[in-house]
């Protein structure tokens, strides 16, 4: 056996580990809440009018970096999405429409919880939403769940817990 091998096998053999897990007292000093989602888009205005107009939230803040870099922060209870304009941008991956959307990895989607499903789809597509199939009861996870997605393709998944 070479050298290196040689504290893992002692540590094993007197019941220890080589690597310790990081247990609770490690992850006690962090503590995070949820502030964002940002969201890097081309038309900064039909995307933020439809999660205004589509999706009930509200402008909280606009803001730039020069002339390359808008941002627009949006706001629906407790819920904040950043959208962000950068000069030179590029389309990123396409993607499948939900729920095919999570053939790609990295981030899927944003989710968010309303107290009731059915209510929320037939305010938006009162509203001309298009939803990405029906309501799905997922028991297993203890939410009900559909998808709409943005005017660039974003999905966004509707929640509601059981």
């Amino acid at each position: 056996m070479k050298a290196r091998f040689w504290p893992l096998l002692a540590a094993a053999a007197l019941g220890g580990s080589a690597v310790q897990a990081q247990g609770p007292e490690v992850a006690a000093g962090l503590e995070f809440n949820h502030m964002y989602m940002a969201i890097s888009v081309d038309d900064l205005e039909a995307v933020s009018a439809f999660y205004v107009d589509k999706l009930g939230f509200a402008v909280e803040k606009n803001a730039s970096l020069g002339q390359a870099v808008q941002f627009r922060w949006l706001t629906n209870g407790t819920s904040r999405i950043e959208l962000i304009k950068m000069t030179g941008s590029q389309a990123g991956p396409e993607r499948r429409p939900p729920p095919g959307h999570i053939g790609v990895r990295g981030f899927a989607h944003l989710a968010l919880l309303t107290p009731d499903i059915a209510a929320t789809r037939a305010s938006l597509v009162a509203k001309g939403v298009t939803t990405a199939g029906q309501i799905s009861d997922l028991p297993s996870l203890g939410i009900k769940a559909m998808f709409v997605v943005d005017p660039e393709g974003n999905p966004i998944e509707i929640v509601q817990q059981l």
